[in-house]
């Protein structure tokens, strides 16, 4: 991520459908400048230390138009345990880019980083989030009821889950 990709970042991060089911609000310019500007002072690409986290954004090659982003956080150093997940331009979704680009993020941080196990917390009413899990090998293991206050209402999650030896 680059602070030149904020307008970029705007178009996807500030959408209310984009980032319904995503940890942050429709975000103004301002808000996007600041998520950017902190992404990119940390200066890491790397999970050691627990809450370690890299934002991988997506550009296109053609014109290096920045269509979505690939996040993946360190849960926890002991359990070499690691979230994933994903978010796409409404202007570029179901191209299978978010598949080519998390499943090189999931390659690298598998091949770089002391990990065992990767997961997604998917909300249910998102099947095609679910579907990109699966389509990067990742397996269900459970469905939790009311499993997450989020954004004012309880929702229902899945789980899915990569082991190292299974990527």
């Amino acid at each position: 991520m680059q602070i030149e990709d904020v307008d970029d970042l705007l178009q996807y991060q500030s959408n209310p459908e984009i980032v319904r089911y995503i940890p942050w609000p429709p975000r103004t310019m301002e808000q996007v400048n600041e998520a950017a500007e902190k992404t990119i002072a940390t200066g890491k690409f790397d999970l050691v230390e627990e809450n370690d986290y890299i934002v991988l954004v997506w550009a296109l090659k053609s014109t290096g138009q920045v269509i979505g982003q690939s996040n993946m956080g360190l849960v926890s150093k002991e359990n070499k345990s690691s979230n994933i997940g994903w978010v796409t331009h409404q202007n570029f979704q179901r191209q299978g880019y978010a598949l080519e680009a998390t499943k090189a993020l999931l390659g690298y941080a598998f091949k770089n980083f002391d990990l065992h196990r990767v997961i997604a917390d998917i909300d249910t009413r998102v099947p095609e989030s679910a579907a990109l899990a699966e389509k990067l090998g990742m397996r269900r293991e459970a469905t939790y009821l009311d499993g997450e206050f989020f954004k004012g209402e309880w929702c229902d999650m899945w789980l899915y889950a990569i082991l190292k030896r299974e990527f």
